[in-house]
């Protein structure tokens, strides 16, 4: 008798678990499904890009990047067979924004200066990401009209990130970490406390640890960092940790 309730228990646990896994895919196809290709395609491969400096411990690849291939084959999946300067300046009026990013970063990798006048215009294009990436571009060429545009950017998405109480977008988060990224990439300190931001982002360690990075790039310009940088060394997630500790110790190195 004890047996039979036994593997009636079971049973039942059985059934509602291939019931919950069942309601749990069913929940992720419909919110997959309200998200576009076009910028479901994009994230994965500006994600595959920015793994593609990375070791599997978040340490840069000794090995260097063939960025002129990377961004080729990316564009390929998308359709292209041009890689000329001027199929690309044409691209950048693409209906479709991954393309646009796409051949920005190819241009800027070129440093095409005759693309400059295009790149400048995209700074005002409707994608974010393709904002960023002419900003990028540009900054390759010595040309530095994008900052305004992407320190702008930041500000309001700050100000959106504490309305919603920086937990519940995270979008938002990634959109603010890249921008401020970027600025700091070009020494600008004005990327600090959008940064600082993303170091209390707690639903990403990858955000706080791109923050982190960026953060140890300005510590010349302001040593305060180096307290915000230092702070990460109690972080939850052990990588954070690590790369706080190695960052503040390779600072301390070259004093």
């Amino acid at each position: 008798m004890k047996t039979k309730c036994l593997n009636s228990v079971i049973m039942r646990l059985v059934i509602l678990t291939i019931i919950l896994i069942a309601t749990s895919c069913s929940k992720q196809e419909r919110v997959q499904s309200n998200v576009p290709e076009e910028a479901t395609s994009v994230a994965q491969a500006i994600s595959n890009m920015r793994t593609a400096t990375r070791r599997l411990d978040g340490k840069p690849c000794r090995r260097k990047v063939d960025w002129e291939r990377f961004y080729q084959s990316v564009l390929k999946k998308r359709g292209v067979d041009d890689f000329s300067t001027q199929s690309l300046i044409q691209l950048m009026d693409s209906e479709k924004p991954g393309i646009r990013h796409f051949s920005a970063l190819l241009l800027g990798h070129r440093k095409e200066l005759s693309a400059i006048p295009r790149l400048e215009e995209a700074l005002s294009d409707e994608s974010a990401h393709v904002q960023r990436a002419a900003t990028t571009a540009l900054l390759k060429m010595g040309n530095r009209k994008g900052i305004p545009v992407l320190e702008e950017f930041c500000e309001k998405a700050s100000k959106e990130f504490d309305q919603r109480d920086g937990q519940h977008d995270g979008e938002l988060a990634v959109d603010l970490m890249d921008a401020a990224k970027v600025l700091a990439d070009a020494g600008e300190v004005s990327a600090i406390p959008h940064l600082r931001k993303s170091l209390g982002y707690h639903r990403s360690w990858g955000i706080r640890l791109k923050a982190v990075r960026s953060l140890s790039k300005l510590y010349k310009k302001d040593a305060a960092v180096l307290t915000d940088i230092a702070s990460m060394q109690d972080d939850e997630h052990p990588q954070v940790r690590r790369e706080a500790s190695e960052i503040l110790q390779r600072i301390e190195a070259n004093k």
